[in-house]
């Protein structure tokens, strides 16, 4: 499950949370949100902290142990980049209105 679920993860951890900002180097505003951030990410955020709290109850086995830190490191970048998405769309709600 966790290979298949390793693409969603990378293209939400590379997703911008502004895509104007991102793509043209402008900083104008994308009242679109980051929904395709949260879209991709809390699925994937989903499916790598089950595998890091199933692998990490079995840490005394090396390979499981090793599993467990890359579902950490994976469930880092998804929280980073969901973060920056949650920061831009707070920014951007007063001068997008109310949706």
């Amino acid at each position: 499950m966790l290979a298949l679920g390793l693409p969603l993860a990378l293209i939400a951890a590379s997703l911008p949370a502004n895509e104007y900002r991102d793509a043209l180097g402008i900083d104008a505003l994308d009242c679109d949100g980051p929904a395709t951030v949260f879209i991709l990410a809390v699925p994937a955020l989903l499916i790598f902290g089950s595998g890091l709290v199933i692998n990490g109850m079995a840490w005394r086995k090396r390979w499981r142990l090793v599993l467990a830190l890359a579902c950490a490191v994976i469930c880092a970048a998804l929280i980073a980049n969901l973060t920056r998405a949650i920061v831009e769309d707070r920014e951007q709600a007063m001068a997008c209105g109310s949706r």
